[in-house]
C-alpha cells in the first residue's frame, strides 16, 4: 500500500511538472539567480499531496536513546487537499484537510482493529527566505490542527520545513516534513508527517 502511494505520487510529480518544466526552459534559457529580496506574491493555489505517518517513531525516541525512525512499509499512507493563498510576498496561508489511514484502535484499546480514516483540518503559516519567484525555495511551517480519529476529537500543532519547487508560477511540487505536537495525548500522541504534492495556479494570477 505504502509503495504504490509513493510510486503514484513520484508519476503524477512527474507528469504535471513536464510541460510546466519545459515552458519555463523555452521562455527563460537564462540562467536563473536566487532572489532573497522580497518580490512578487505567490498566486492562489489548490493541490493534492500524498502522505505517511510514523506514529511510532517519538515515543521511541523518548524512551531509546538508540532508537530510529520507522521503516516505510510501516508508515500510515494518507491524502491531502491544499489551498495556499498569499499574504506578503515572503508568508503564505495554507489550508489542508488530511486523510490519515490508521488503526487507530489499536491506540486506543491495545488491540490491533482494522484500519480507519482519522481526517485533520490544519490552517497554517508558512515563511520563506527567497522570493517565490526562484525554482527552489525552503520553508518553514507553524500552524494548529484539528482532528478526528474514528469517534475521538484532538489538536495539535504542525511544526515543519520543507521545500518548493516553482514551475513558472503555474504548477509547484511542495515536499515537507512536519512533527506534530499533541496538545492531547490522551487521544493521540506526537507523529511525524510526510509530504509529497503539488499545487497548480487556480486563478491564472
Amino acid at each position: 500500500m505504502v509503495k504504490q502511494v509513493i510510486l503514484v505520487a513520484i508519476g503524477l510529480t512527474g507528469f504535471i511538472l513536464q510541460p510546466a518544466a519545459q515552458d519555463s526552459t523555452a521562455k527563460s534559457p537564462a540562467k536563473k539567480q536566487i532572489y532573497f529580496t522580497p518580490g512578487q506574491k505567490k498566486p492562489r493555489l489548490f493541490g493534492i499531496a500524498f502522505t505517511l505517518t510514523d506514529f511510532n517513531a517519538p515515543k521511541n525516541f523518548g524512551s531509546n536513546s538508540n532508537a530510529s525512525t520507522t521503516a516505510i512499509k510501516n508508515l500510515s499512507a494518507g491524502v491531502s487537499v491544499g489551498y495556499w493563498s498569499p499574504l506578503t510576498p515572503m508568508i503564505d496561508f495554507s489550508g489542508k484537510i488530511n486523510a490519515v489511514f490508521h488503526d487507530f484502535s489499536a491506540i486506543y484499546k491495545g488491540t490491533p482493529g482494522k484500519t480507519e480514516v482519522g481526517i485533520e483540518v490544519e490552517p497554517s503559516v508558512i515563511i520563506r527566505a527567497v522570493k517565490d519567484e526562484n525554482l527552489l525555495s525552503p520553508f518553514v511551517s507553524a500552524g494548529l490542527g484539528f482532528g478526528l480519529y474514528t469517534d475521538r476529537a484532538g489538536a495539535y500543532l504542525p511544526l515543519g520545513m520543507g521545500l518548493q519547487l516553482n514551475a513558472s508560477s503555474h504548477t509547484y511540487l511542495f515536499v515537507q516534513m512536519q512533527y506534530k505536537v499533541s496538545l492531547t495525548p490522551k487521544v493521540l500522541g506526537d507523529n511525524f508527517f510526510y509530504s509529497i504534492g503539488f499545487a497548480q495556479n487556480i486563478h491564472g494570477d
